[in-house]
């Protein structure tokens, strides 16, 4: 069998005819992809990491922002494909 979807990776509920389900096999490889995110509770707030993979030159130094401000008391921590984490 092809190792591609070939139309079998449409929705997580569709297997292929040898029994995979590629939808989860696309979420364990963006997974393995991803850094590592840390939040620290602390006495006085909190602190959050991201480990940020992908260094190039011709990014700008302030692009693909993986901590964002939700409101005045939340914010979000998210790794591995930027598209996902702003889902």
């Amino acid at each position: 069998m092809s190792s591609q979807g070939s139309g079998y990776d449409l929705g997580c509920e569709m297997y292929s005819p040898d029994g995979r389900v590629f939808q989860i096999q696309y979420a364990k490889k963006a997974v393995e992809s991803g850094g590592t995110v840390i939040g620290l509770k602390c006495k006085d707030g909190v602190v959050i990491g991201v480990e940020k993979l992908i260094q190039n030159k011709l990014l700008l130094p302030n692009s693909g922002r993986m901590v964002h401000r939700i409101d005045n008391h939340t914010g979000i921590a998210y790794t591995g494909y930027g598209p996902d984490g702003r889902a």
